[in-house]
């Protein structure tokens, strides 16, 4: 994985984390001034049979769907690959590789990441407008307090059972629900003027409620996942 993969995007964190206008000016900013998109695959590569353990927010509002297929239809494009409706989700937090994390260590953190959700209320997400990142197309998500709160405890919860691995911090967590990986390296501007195009689609409110922590795969150029467990906000 490059060093500047590793890097969060945008760089610098909103002005405001509950102001949505902040938050999606930030992440169009960073975009625009983008000159090159970089193959998403090479970026961050994986080994054959590689698997990991990621906390996932996975969305099957039909609202939201709509406007991925919208999207997805206006940016047919041969360097990008797209995410399926069905594969819908925002990265919360990496806790390691499946071959890294003993039983034991999965257990614990499940059993932790409970106790500090419990008296964390569900929340509303607003979706859009759609942007993107060096790799990806993908949609604003606003506010993000609610979503730094959870990044803080279940990575307070993933980090007592593996205390030796490397968390992401939460000052590093950009959320964000990509449609549309790059998959190859290419100018930018051509896609951001197609996303400038439907940056103007009506946005929508989604509710969280509950986190997954799947065990992620990559299939070919998708990513696909199993649940191992899903905590409920607030018990």
């Amino acid at each position: 994985m490059s060093a500047t993969s590793k890097r969060p995007f945008p760089l610098l964190r909103p002005a405001s984390t509950s102001e949505a206008a902040a938050i999606a000016d930030n992440d169009w900013s960073a975009f625009c001034q983008l000159s090159t998109l970089h193959d998403h695959w090479t970026m961050k590569p994986w080994g054959p049979g590689q698997a990991g353990y990621y906390w996932y927010i996975t969305f099957d509002d039909p609202e939201l769907i709509s406007l991925v297929a919208r999207c997805q239809e206006a940016l047919v494009h041969d360097g990008i690959d797209l995410v399926p409706l069905d594969g819908l989700h925002l990265t919360v937090l990496s806790i390691g590789k499946v071959a890294e994390v003993s039983d034991r260590q999965l257990d614990g953190v499940m059993s932790a990441a409970q106790a500090e959700l419990s008296t964390v209320k569900p929340f509303d997400l607003s979706i859009g407008p759609l942007t993107g990142s060096r790799s990806a197309l993908r949609f604003s998500v606003t506010p993000w307090d609610g979503l730094l709160s959870v990044h803080r405890r279940v990575r307070c919860a993933s980090a007592v059972h593996r205390p030796s691995s490397r968390l992401a911090e939460t000052s590093e967590f950009r959320p964000h629900l990509g449609i549309g990986y790059i998959n190859r390296s290419q100018g930018a501007a051509p896609l951001i003027d197609d996303v400038s195009l439907l940056r103007n689609l009506p946005q929508i409110s989604v509710r969280v409620d509950r986190l997954h922590l799947v065990e992620l795969r990559r299939e070919g150029r998708q990513y696909r996942w199993t649940d191992r467990a899903v905590v409920a906000l607030g018990g």
